[in-house]
Protein backbone atom coordinates (compact mmCIF):
# COMPACT_ATOMS: atom_id res chain seq x y z
CA UNK A 1 0.00 0.00 0.00
CA UNK A 2 1.76 3.31 -0.87
CA UNK A 3 1.61 5.89 1.52
CA UNK A 4 2.03 9.52 0.41
CA UNK A 5 3.92 12.31 2.96
CA UNK A 6 1.48 14.74 4.42
CA UNK A 7 1.97 17.92 2.27
CA UNK A 8 2.45 20.58 5.48
CA UNK A 9 0.86 23.70 4.89
CA UNK A 10 3.61 26.72 4.14
CA UNK A 11 2.06 28.82 7.14
CA UNK A 12 2.42 26.11 9.77
CA UNK A 13 6.03 25.38 7.96
CA UNK A 14 6.80 28.81 8.41
CA UNK A 15 5.43 29.49 11.81
CA UNK A 16 7.44 27.35 12.97
CA UNK A 17 10.86 28.25 11.45
CA UNK A 18 10.37 31.32 12.92
CA UNK A 19 9.94 30.08 16.37
CA UNK A 20 13.07 27.77 15.98
CA UNK A 21 14.62 31.47 14.50
CA UNK A 22 14.37 33.25 17.56
CA UNK A 23 15.16 30.19 19.87
CA UNK A 24 18.59 29.81 18.50
CA UNK A 25 19.02 33.66 17.83
CA UNK A 26 18.46 33.96 21.99
CA UNK A 27 21.82 32.33 23.33
CA UNK A 28 23.36 34.01 20.85
CA UNK A 29 22.66 36.96 21.56
CA UNK A 30 23.90 36.28 25.53
CA UNK A 31 27.07 34.87 24.20
CA UNK A 32 27.79 37.95 21.96
CA UNK A 33 26.96 39.72 24.78
CA UNK A 34 29.55 38.42 26.73
CA UNK A 35 32.31 39.81 24.44
CA UNK A 36 34.09 42.75 24.31
CA UNK A 37 33.50 46.15 21.88
CA UNK A 38 36.82 45.26 20.40
CA UNK A 39 36.32 41.37 19.56
CA UNK A 40 32.73 42.57 17.68
CA UNK A 41 34.90 45.13 15.83
CA UNK A 42 37.20 42.50 15.02
CA UNK A 43 34.24 40.15 13.80
CA UNK A 44 32.40 43.30 11.81
CA UNK A 45 35.90 44.02 10.07
CA UNK A 46 36.29 41.01 9.06
CA UNK A 47 32.57 40.73 7.66
CA UNK A 48 32.95 43.96 5.74
CA UNK A 49 35.81 42.46 3.96
CA UNK A 50 33.42 39.62 3.20
CA UNK A 51 30.86 42.35 2.11
CA UNK A 52 33.15 44.35 -0.21
CA UNK A 53 34.63 41.22 -2.15
CA UNK A 54 31.10 40.26 -3.05
CA UNK A 55 29.33 43.57 -3.25
CA UNK A 56 29.29 43.45 -7.32
CA UNK A 57 28.55 39.93 -7.53
CA UNK A 58 25.20 40.59 -5.35
CA UNK A 59 24.41 43.95 -6.94
CA UNK A 60 23.98 41.84 -10.39
CA UNK A 61 22.04 39.14 -8.68
CA UNK A 62 19.82 41.61 -6.97
CA UNK A 63 18.91 43.21 -10.55
CA UNK A 64 18.27 40.41 -11.87
CA UNK A 65 16.24 38.69 -9.07
CA UNK A 66 14.10 41.47 -8.67
CA UNK A 67 14.26 43.63 -11.89
CA UNK A 68 14.93 46.89 -9.85
CA UNK A 69 17.35 49.51 -10.27
CA UNK A 70 20.99 49.30 -11.72
CA UNK A 71 23.88 47.15 -11.37
CA UNK A 72 26.29 49.78 -11.04
CA UNK A 73 24.05 51.94 -8.50
CA UNK A 74 23.76 48.42 -6.22
CA UNK A 75 27.41 48.05 -6.37
CA UNK A 76 27.87 51.76 -4.84
CA UNK A 77 25.13 50.89 -2.47
CA UNK A 78 26.60 47.77 -1.06
CA UNK A 79 29.89 49.36 -0.56
CA UNK A 80 28.37 52.38 0.96
CA UNK A 81 26.93 50.38 3.32
CA UNK A 82 29.59 48.32 4.45
CA UNK A 83 33.15 49.86 3.43
CA UNK A 84 32.09 53.42 4.27
CA UNK A 85 29.68 52.20 6.77
CA UNK A 86 32.78 51.04 8.84
CA UNK A 87 34.91 54.01 8.05
CA UNK A 88 32.08 56.25 9.24
CA UNK A 89 32.06 54.25 12.63
CA UNK A 90 35.47 53.31 13.14
CA UNK A 91 36.54 56.13 16.02
CA UNK A 92 32.73 56.05 17.56
CA UNK A 93 32.03 54.07 20.73
CA UNK A 94 29.48 51.34 20.40
CA UNK A 95 30.30 49.30 23.65
CA UNK A 96 32.18 49.02 26.39
CA UNK A 97 32.40 51.16 29.56
CA UNK A 98 32.43 55.20 29.12
CA UNK A 99 33.49 57.77 32.35
CA UNK A 100 31.88 61.06 31.96
CA UNK A 101 34.57 62.95 34.80
CA UNK A 102 32.31 65.89 33.95
CA UNK A 103 29.29 64.31 34.87
CA UNK A 104 30.68 61.85 37.31
CA UNK A 105 28.88 58.98 35.50
CA UNK A 106 30.37 55.65 34.21
CA UNK A 107 28.32 54.54 31.04
CA UNK A 108 27.98 50.86 30.33
CA UNK A 109 26.36 49.43 26.95
CA UNK A 110 24.20 47.05 27.02
CA UNK A 111 23.13 45.50 23.59
CA UNK A 112 19.36 45.00 22.06
CA UNK A 113 20.03 41.22 22.39
CA UNK A 114 17.88 39.92 19.46
CA UNK A 115 17.05 42.08 16.41
CA UNK A 116 14.63 41.72 13.81
CA UNK A 117 15.75 43.08 10.79
CA UNK A 118 13.36 43.29 7.59
CA UNK A 119 14.81 43.58 4.25
CA UNK A 120 13.64 45.76 1.26
CA UNK A 121 13.32 44.83 -1.94
CA UNK A 122 14.79 48.06 -3.51
CA UNK A 123 17.60 47.95 -1.52
CA UNK A 124 18.16 43.74 -0.52
CA UNK A 125 21.59 43.68 -0.26
CA UNK A 126 22.81 46.64 1.14
CA UNK A 127 20.08 46.60 3.52
CA UNK A 128 21.07 43.24 4.38
CA UNK A 129 24.93 44.49 4.28
CA UNK A 130 23.74 47.66 6.82
CA UNK A 131 21.70 45.62 8.99
CA UNK A 132 24.61 42.53 9.66
CA UNK A 133 27.31 45.24 10.12
CA UNK A 134 25.41 47.00 12.60
CA UNK A 135 24.40 44.19 14.70
CA UNK A 136 28.17 42.89 14.50
CA UNK A 137 29.32 46.24 15.63
CA UNK A 138 27.01 46.32 18.76
CA UNK A 139 27.60 42.73 20.26
CA UNK A 140 23.70 41.73 18.91
CA UNK A 141 22.07 38.77 16.71
CA UNK A 142 19.85 39.25 14.09
CA UNK A 143 17.42 37.47 12.22
CA UNK A 144 16.72 38.88 8.89
CA UNK A 145 13.56 38.93 6.76
CA UNK A 146 13.55 38.81 3.51
CA UNK A 147 11.51 40.39 0.87
CA UNK A 148 10.00 37.17 -1.22
CA UNK A 149 10.68 39.20 -4.42
CA UNK A 150 14.93 39.27 -3.16
CA UNK A 151 14.94 35.75 -1.29
CA UNK A 152 17.08 33.94 -3.28
CA UNK A 153 19.96 36.78 -3.46
CA UNK A 154 19.18 37.68 0.58
CA UNK A 155 19.73 33.81 1.33
CA UNK A 156 22.26 33.30 -0.10
CA UNK A 157 23.98 36.55 0.89
CA UNK A 158 23.03 35.92 4.77
CA UNK A 159 24.41 32.79 4.55
CA UNK A 160 27.73 33.86 3.22
CA UNK A 161 28.08 36.45 5.92
CA UNK A 162 27.25 34.35 8.41
CA UNK A 163 30.21 31.71 7.66
CA UNK A 164 32.57 34.61 7.53
CA UNK A 165 31.55 35.73 11.11
CA UNK A 166 31.63 32.60 12.43
CA UNK A 167 35.00 31.93 10.82
CA UNK A 168 35.95 35.66 12.53
CA UNK A 169 34.63 34.13 16.48
CA UNK A 170 31.08 35.07 16.06
CA UNK A 171 28.39 33.10 17.77
CA UNK A 172 26.64 30.40 15.84
CA UNK A 173 23.47 31.66 14.89
CA UNK A 174 24.53 35.11 15.46
CA UNK A 175 23.18 36.03 11.74
CA UNK A 176 19.76 33.85 10.84
CA UNK A 177 17.63 34.39 8.01
CA UNK A 178 13.85 33.15 6.88
CA UNK A 179 14.10 30.69 4.08
CA UNK A 180 9.71 31.03 4.17
CA UNK A 181 9.19 34.69 4.57
CA UNK A 182 5.66 34.52 4.67
CA UNK A 183 3.33 37.34 6.03
CA UNK A 184 1.53 35.72 8.61
CA UNK A 185 4.93 33.93 9.99
CA UNK A 186 7.17 37.36 10.20
CA UNK A 187 4.23 39.25 11.98
CA UNK A 188 4.04 36.57 14.68
CA UNK A 189 8.60 36.63 15.02
CA UNK A 190 8.04 40.25 15.16
CA UNK A 191 5.68 39.63 17.87
CA UNK A 192 7.38 37.30 19.50
CA UNK A 193 8.42 38.16 23.49
CA UNK A 194 11.89 36.66 22.56
CA UNK A 195 12.78 39.09 20.08
CA UNK A 196 14.11 42.62 21.46
CA UNK A 197 13.74 45.06 18.83
CA UNK A 198 12.60 45.54 15.03
CA UNK A 199 14.70 47.02 12.32
CA UNK A 200 11.82 47.53 9.90
CA UNK A 201 12.43 48.52 6.27
CA UNK A 202 9.88 48.64 3.56
CA UNK A 203 5.97 48.91 2.89
CA UNK A 204 3.99 50.92 4.76
CA UNK A 205 2.24 47.53 6.08
CA UNK A 206 4.68 45.58 7.15
CA UNK A 207 6.68 48.15 8.87
CA UNK A 208 3.10 49.44 10.53
CA UNK A 209 3.02 45.74 11.67
CA UNK A 210 6.85 46.28 13.43
CA UNK A 211 4.80 49.11 15.33
CA UNK A 212 2.04 47.15 16.61
CA UNK A 213 3.71 43.81 17.18
CA UNK A 214 4.23 44.74 20.77
CA UNK A 215 8.10 44.95 20.70
CA UNK A 216 10.11 47.80 20.71
CA UNK A 217 10.65 49.31 16.66
CA UNK A 218 13.31 51.46 14.74
CA UNK A 219 10.62 51.88 11.86
CA UNK A 220 10.82 54.11 8.35
CA UNK A 221 8.09 56.47 6.44
CA UNK A 222 7.37 57.02 2.51
CA UNK A 223 9.40 59.20 1.05
CA UNK A 224 7.96 62.05 -1.58
CA UNK A 225 10.94 64.36 -1.38
CA UNK A 226 10.42 68.05 -2.68
CA UNK A 227 13.49 69.82 -4.49
CA UNK A 228 13.47 73.57 -4.69
CA UNK A 229 15.54 74.96 -7.41
CA UNK A 230 16.08 79.29 -6.26
CA UNK A 231 16.66 82.07 -8.04
CA UNK A 232 20.16 82.37 -6.89
CA UNK A 233 20.86 78.65 -7.47
CA UNK A 234 23.79 77.38 -9.84
CA UNK A 235 21.15 76.13 -12.79
CA UNK A 236 24.08 73.68 -13.83
CA UNK A 237 24.45 72.04 -11.08
CA UNK A 238 20.95 71.86 -9.75
CA UNK A 239 20.53 70.28 -13.37
CA UNK A 240 23.01 67.76 -13.39
CA UNK A 241 22.64 66.97 -9.59
CA UNK A 242 18.71 66.34 -9.28
CA UNK A 243 19.48 64.04 -13.11
CA UNK A 244 22.06 62.03 -11.10
CA UNK A 245 19.50 61.93 -7.89
CA UNK A 246 16.70 61.04 -10.26
CA UNK A 247 18.44 58.70 -12.62
CA UNK A 248 19.92 56.72 -9.54
CA UNK A 249 19.06 53.06 -8.78
CA UNK A 250 16.49 54.30 -11.58
CA UNK A 251 14.67 56.46 -8.70
CA UNK A 252 14.31 53.38 -6.52
CA UNK A 253 15.02 54.48 -3.45
CA UNK A 254 12.77 56.22 -1.26
CA UNK A 255 15.13 59.97 -0.96
CA UNK A 256 14.81 59.86 -4.74
CA UNK A 257 13.93 63.25 -5.33
CA UNK A 258 10.02 63.28 -6.16
CA UNK A 259 9.16 66.73 -7.94
CA UNK A 260 11.22 69.85 -8.70
CA UNK A 261 9.62 73.45 -7.96
CA UNK A 262 11.56 75.99 -9.67
CA UNK A 263 12.11 79.31 -9.35
CA UNK A 264 10.00 81.68 -12.46
CA UNK A 265 13.29 83.75 -12.86
CA UNK A 266 15.54 80.46 -13.70
CA UNK A 267 13.11 78.59 -14.96
CA UNK A 268 13.67 78.80 -18.41
CA UNK A 269 16.84 78.16 -18.05
CA UNK A 270 16.33 75.04 -15.97
CA UNK A 271 14.30 73.56 -18.17
CA UNK A 272 16.34 74.23 -21.48
CA UNK A 273 19.07 72.41 -19.34
CA UNK A 274 17.17 69.51 -18.41
CA UNK A 275 15.71 68.63 -21.86
CA UNK A 276 19.64 68.64 -23.07
CA UNK A 277 20.41 66.28 -20.89
CA UNK A 278 18.22 63.61 -21.62
CA UNK A 279 15.28 64.70 -19.64
CA UNK A 280 11.80 63.78 -21.41
CA UNK A 281 9.05 66.87 -20.98
CA UNK A 282 5.67 65.15 -21.51
CA UNK A 283 3.04 67.38 -23.17
CA UNK A 284 -0.81 67.14 -21.75
CA UNK A 285 -1.34 64.25 -23.65
CA UNK A 286 1.75 62.33 -23.03
CA UNK A 287 1.07 63.07 -19.40
CA UNK A 288 -2.06 61.49 -18.85
CA UNK A 289 -0.72 58.11 -21.01
CA UNK A 290 2.45 58.33 -18.28
CA UNK A 291 -0.29 58.78 -15.17
CA UNK A 292 -2.32 56.62 -16.67
CA UNK A 293 0.48 53.87 -16.74
CA UNK A 294 2.16 54.78 -13.32
CA UNK A 295 -0.90 55.07 -11.17
CA UNK A 296 -3.91 53.24 -12.51
CA UNK A 297 -6.71 53.81 -10.27
CA UNK A 298 -4.90 56.42 -8.65
CA UNK A 299 -2.37 54.28 -6.86
CA UNK A 300 1.11 53.76 -7.75
CA UNK A 301 2.12 50.97 -10.21
CA UNK A 302 4.62 48.42 -8.95
CA UNK A 303 5.44 47.64 -12.61
CA UNK A 304 7.13 50.74 -12.35
CA UNK A 305 9.41 50.87 -9.72
CA UNK A 306 13.14 50.60 -10.27
CA UNK A 307 12.50 50.66 -14.14
CA UNK A 308 14.44 52.38 -16.36
CA UNK A 309 12.35 55.67 -18.31
CA UNK A 310 12.74 54.13 -21.57
CA UNK A 311 10.65 51.03 -20.28
CA UNK A 312 8.44 52.84 -18.63
CA UNK A 313 7.88 54.94 -21.96
CA UNK A 314 7.48 52.21 -23.89
CA UNK A 315 5.17 50.50 -21.98
CA UNK A 316 2.71 54.31 -21.21
CA UNK A 317 3.30 54.45 -25.42
CA UNK A 318 5.26 57.46 -25.11
CA UNK A 319 7.18 57.79 -28.57
CA UNK A 320 9.92 59.89 -28.80
CA UNK A 321 11.07 59.24 -25.31
CA UNK A 322 13.62 55.85 -26.09
CA UNK A 323 16.48 57.63 -25.09
CA UNK A 324 14.94 59.29 -22.38
CA UNK A 325 17.00 59.23 -18.79
CA UNK A 326 13.71 60.91 -16.76
CA UNK A 327 10.48 61.36 -17.61
CA UNK A 328 8.65 64.84 -16.30
CA UNK A 329 5.70 66.14 -16.32
CA UNK A 330 3.67 69.02 -14.33
CA UNK A 331 1.96 69.50 -11.39
CA UNK A 332 -0.77 72.00 -11.89
CA UNK A 333 -1.77 72.18 -8.80
CA UNK A 334 -0.74 70.26 -5.80
CA UNK A 335 -3.34 68.01 -4.16
CA UNK A 336 -4.10 64.25 -3.74
CA UNK A 337 -5.53 63.95 -7.37
CA UNK A 338 -2.35 65.59 -8.99
CA UNK A 339 -0.56 62.02 -9.66
CA UNK A 340 3.07 63.74 -10.15
CA UNK A 341 2.46 64.87 -6.49
CA UNK A 342 2.87 61.30 -4.99
CA UNK A 343 5.96 59.17 -4.51
CA UNK A 344 6.74 57.96 -8.08
CA UNK A 345 10.04 55.25 -6.74
CA UNK A 346 10.87 55.56 -10.77
CA UNK A 347 12.67 58.33 -12.91
CA UNK A 348 9.57 60.01 -13.34
CA UNK A 349 9.83 63.49 -11.88
CA UNK A 350 7.12 66.25 -11.08
CA UNK A 351 7.99 69.47 -12.22
CA UNK A 352 6.19 73.14 -11.25
CA UNK A 353 7.44 76.44 -11.39
CA UNK A 354 6.72 79.33 -8.65
CA UNK A 355 7.21 82.11 -8.48
CA UNK A 356 9.29 82.87 -4.43
CA UNK A 357 10.72 80.94 -1.79
CA UNK A 358 7.03 81.34 -0.32
CA UNK A 359 5.19 79.77 -2.49
CA UNK A 360 7.62 76.94 -2.97
CA UNK A 361 8.03 76.07 0.58
CA UNK A 362 3.26 75.97 0.27
CA UNK A 363 3.48 74.00 -2.24
CA UNK A 364 6.49 71.17 -0.93
CA UNK A 365 4.40 71.65 2.32
CA UNK A 366 1.21 70.53 0.67
CA UNK A 367 2.65 67.72 -0.80
CA UNK A 368 4.43 66.72 2.00
CA UNK A 369 0.86 66.32 3.68
CA UNK A 370 0.13 64.21 1.03
CA UNK A 371 3.07 61.87 1.85
CA UNK A 372 6.41 61.94 2.23
CA UNK A 373 6.59 64.20 5.99
CA UNK A 374 9.18 63.80 8.15
CA UNK A 375 11.71 62.22 5.38
CA UNK A 376 13.88 64.33 3.44
CA UNK A 377 14.01 67.54 1.19
CA UNK A 378 16.99 69.16 -1.22
CA UNK A 379 17.39 72.29 -2.12
CA UNK A 380 19.68 74.50 -5.00
CA UNK A 381 20.61 78.22 -3.61
CA UNK A 382 23.41 80.36 -2.84
CA UNK A 383 21.36 82.11 -0.21
CA UNK A 384 21.47 80.95 3.17
CA UNK A 385 18.54 82.77 4.57
CA UNK A 386 16.31 81.11 1.97
CA UNK A 387 18.25 76.99 2.77
CA UNK A 388 17.21 78.14 6.10
CA UNK A 389 13.55 78.86 5.70
CA UNK A 390 13.44 76.09 3.58
CA UNK A 391 14.75 73.54 5.88
CA UNK A 392 12.80 74.98 9.11
CA UNK A 393 9.69 75.34 7.34
CA UNK A 394 9.21 71.93 5.47
CA UNK A 395 8.43 68.76 7.89
CA UNK A 396 11.08 66.79 7.12
CA UNK A 397 14.27 65.88 9.64
CA UNK A 398 16.72 66.26 7.00
CA UNK A 399 18.02 69.11 4.19
CA UNK A 400 20.14 68.17 1.42
CA UNK A 401 21.87 71.27 -0.33
CA UNK A 402 23.44 71.79 -3.37
CA UNK A 403 23.44 68.37 -3.28
CA UNK A 404 21.88 65.18 -5.33
CA UNK A 405 19.50 64.21 -2.09
CA UNK A 406 19.22 60.29 -3.11
CA UNK A 407 22.89 60.26 -2.28
CA UNK A 408 23.45 63.01 -0.07
CA UNK A 409 21.08 61.46 1.85
CA UNK A 410 23.01 58.53 2.88
CA UNK A 411 26.26 60.08 3.20
CA UNK A 412 27.85 60.21 -0.18
CA UNK A 413 29.29 64.14 -0.20
CA UNK A 414 27.70 64.83 3.33
CA UNK A 415 28.60 63.91 6.69
CA UNK A 416 24.86 62.37 7.31
CA UNK A 417 26.00 58.71 8.69
CA UNK A 418 25.61 55.96 5.83
CA UNK A 419 22.04 54.01 6.24
CA UNK A 420 19.40 51.81 4.53
CA UNK A 421 16.98 52.92 7.12
CA UNK A 422 15.97 56.76 7.65
CA UNK A 423 13.47 57.61 10.41
CA UNK A 424 10.96 60.08 9.82
CA UNK A 425 10.25 61.22 13.59
CA UNK A 426 7.18 62.48 15.12
CA UNK A 427 5.30 63.60 11.38
CA UNK A 428 6.09 60.41 10.00
CA UNK A 429 5.00 58.19 12.78
CA UNK A 430 8.50 57.00 13.18
CA UNK A 431 9.99 56.17 16.58
CA UNK A 432 13.41 58.24 15.24
CA UNK A 433 13.91 60.71 13.21
CA UNK A 434 17.84 60.79 12.62
CA UNK A 435 19.48 58.22 10.01
CA UNK A 436 19.40 54.63 11.94
CA UNK A 437 22.75 53.36 12.65
CA UNK A 438 24.60 50.83 14.95
CA UNK A 439 24.06 53.48 17.87
CA UNK A 440 20.52 53.15 17.59
CA UNK A 441 20.83 49.35 18.71
CA UNK A 442 22.69 49.74 22.27
CA UNK A 443 21.12 51.29 25.57
CA UNK A 444 23.90 53.10 27.82
CA UNK A 445 23.54 52.29 31.48
CA UNK A 446 23.93 55.04 33.60
CA UNK A 447 25.31 54.69 36.94
CA UNK A 448 25.37 58.54 38.51
CA UNK A 449 27.51 59.50 41.71
CA UNK A 450 26.80 62.39 43.68
CA UNK A 451 28.20 65.40 42.11
CA UNK A 452 28.91 67.26 45.98
CA UNK A 453 32.15 65.69 47.27
CA UNK A 454 31.59 67.33 50.18
CA UNK A 455 28.94 65.73 51.30
CA UNK A 456 29.14 62.55 53.90
CA UNK A 457 27.93 60.50 51.58
CA UNK A 458 29.63 61.30 48.25
CA UNK A 459 31.33 58.47 46.31
CA UNK A 460 35.18 58.91 45.50
CA UNK A 461 35.96 60.97 42.45
CA UNK A 462 36.50 59.05 39.31
CA UNK A 463 39.74 59.72 38.80
CA UNK A 464 40.66 56.47 36.98
CA UNK A 465 40.84 56.53 33.34
CA UNK A 466 38.35 54.81 30.90
CA UNK A 467 40.67 51.42 30.12
CA UNK A 468 40.91 50.78 33.47
CA UNK A 469 37.41 50.98 34.49
CA UNK A 470 36.42 49.49 31.98
CA UNK A 471 38.74 46.08 32.52
CA UNK A 472 37.41 45.95 36.64
CA UNK A 473 33.54 46.49 35.21
CA UNK A 474 34.50 43.24 33.03
CA UNK A 475 35.85 41.38 35.52
CA UNK A 476 33.15 42.04 37.73
CA UNK A 477 30.47 41.25 35.61
CA UNK A 478 32.24 38.23 34.37
CA UNK A 479 32.23 36.99 37.95
CA UNK A 480 28.39 37.53 37.89
CA UNK A 481 28.13 36.07 34.52
CA UNK A 482 29.56 33.18 35.95
CA UNK A 483 27.76 32.73 38.65
CA UNK A 484 24.47 33.28 36.72
CA UNK A 485 24.90 31.44 34.07
CA UNK A 486 27.14 28.46 35.17
CA UNK A 487 29.79 29.68 32.30
CA UNK A 488 32.86 31.39 31.92
CA UNK A 489 32.45 34.52 29.67
CA UNK A 490 33.91 38.00 28.71
CA UNK A 491 32.19 41.13 29.04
Amino acid sequence: MNMQSPVLDKDLVALQEVRDLVARAAPAAKAFARMDAAQAWGIAQAVCTACEERAEHYARWAVEETGIGRVEDKYFKNLLASRDLLAFYRDKSLGGVQVDQANKMLLVARPAGVVVGLVASTSPIATLYFKVLSCLMTRNAIILSPHPLAIECSIDAAEYLRDAAERAGAPKDAIQIQRTPTLQATRAMMGDPGVNLILATGGGPMVRAAYSSGNPALGVGAGNVPVYVDSSADVALAVSETLAAKCFDYGSPCSSPSAVFVHAAVAERFDALMQRSGAFYCNPDEQRQLEAFAFPNGHLNPKIVGRSAAWIAQQAGLRGAANASVLVGTIAEVSAKAAMAHEKLSPILGLRHVQDREQAIRDASAMLAISGAGHTSGIFSRDIETITLWGCALDVNRTVVNKGVAMGVIGDGTRLAPTFTIGTGFAGRSSIGENVGPEHLINWKRIAFPIDEAAPSAAPALSVGEQEIDARVREAVRNILALALNTKGTV
